[in-house]
């Protein structure tokens, strides 16, 4: 506890930081990683069981099946994307025509892991905007745990300008 006790305001911010952006910053790696190796996946023939739904509440509401060695696996989303919320209104109305119920759909998916997979292999809208805004969070967080004084200088040097 005397350790908690030693640090400084900009030093125990900078841990709580890194501690609360370090789920996100693995999540949307982990998107960005699927979307670019989906580009060598297997592909495979699904169907669309739910077609695209954008509610006000822009919850993507979509499903879509595929059969692998037997066993039927479900697909949630068109593509990797870090939200849908933002989603234009034009490129919604795409989507729901591309994806009608009951249409046949090529899936790709992940030879290591069936359950992962994607209608639009390399698609990652919003994913990399995300991962620079985390990793500049966290290189912040970083930077105020390890170099306190530097970042008391910067915002120093900014409020005086």
């Amino acid at each position: 506890m005397a350790y908690f006790e030693s640090l400084s305001q900009f030093q125990f911010a900078g841990i709580v930081l890194q501690l609360v952006l370090l789920p996100f910053l693995f999540m949307t790696l982990r998107r960005w990683w699927w979307a670019k190796q989906s580009m060598h996946w297997p592909k495979i023939n699904g169907v669309v069981v739910k077609c695209l739904n954008f509610p006000l509440s822009r919850i993507i509401d979509f499903l879509y099946t595929y059969e692998i060695n037997g066993i039927s696996y479900k697909g949630e989303q068109p593509f990797f994307a870090n939200s849908f919320k933002n989603f234009p209104q034009k490129k919604a109305k795409e989507l729901m025509n591309n994806y009608t119920e009951g249409k046949h759909v090529v899936v790709y998916y992940n030879p290591s892991n069936p359950k992962i997979s994607t209608l639009e292999p390399g698609r990652m809208d919003g994913v990399i905007g995300a991962l620079v805004l985390l990793l500049f969070l966290f290189l912040i967080g970083f930077i105020s745990f390890f170099y306190p004084t530097l970042l008391v200088e910067l915002i120093d040097y900014v409020t005086k300008q």
